[in-house]
């Protein structure tokens, strides 16, 4: 019997690795290509802007630091926030938002982690962090074009 219950326990340990969330709260080693990260700086450069260039590709400047906790990559927090590509066209906007900071762009998760709860940042994301070749429809219209980079202003206002 007591094997039995050994060997059962076995295989659902095993089972329960092999649907693991691929999405997990590991901080992954995900760095632009080089070329990309080059659009953002002549970008950046071009605009006047100076931003601290994170080891990902990711472009950021810290507004205000904050003074609550920092959130953790599965971190739940309360945003707003506004998306533009360069040309100054705004994609996507929310005020008050929560979410699980997991499930969004890696360039989010890579830069809101630098900032504390009550705090602001505004990151330039490579494409290849944000929406990638895909790009991002709703429904049939194209929001993000493919290899798009983005600029974000975002305000943490609080981690869950």
């Amino acid at each position: 019997m007591r094997k039995i219950a050994l060997c059962l326990f076995c295989v659902a340990l095993l089972l329960a690795n092999c649907f693991k969330d691929k999405n997990d709260c590991v901080p992954r080693d995900i760095t632009a290509p080089g070329t990309e990260q080059k659009a953002v700086a002549d970008y950046l450069a071009a605009n006047g802007i100076n931003a601290t260039k994170h080891s990902s590709g990711v472009y950021y400047q810290v507004i205000q630091e904050g003074t609550g906790i920092n959130p953790a990559i599965c971190s739940s927090i309360k945003v707003g926030f506004t998306g533009k590509l360069t040309n100054g066209t705004e994609v996507e906007r929310d005020d008050h938002m929560v979410l699980n900071l997991k499930l969004m762009l890696e360039g989010w998760r890579i830069a809101l982690p630098l900032i504390k709860a009550g705090g602001k940042i505004k990151i330039w994301i490579p494409p290849s962090l944000a929406y990638g070749r895909d790009g991002k429809k709703v429904g049939n219209t194209e929001v993000v074009p493919p290899n798009s980079i983005l600029f974000y202003d975002i305000t943490l206002y609080e981690v869950l």
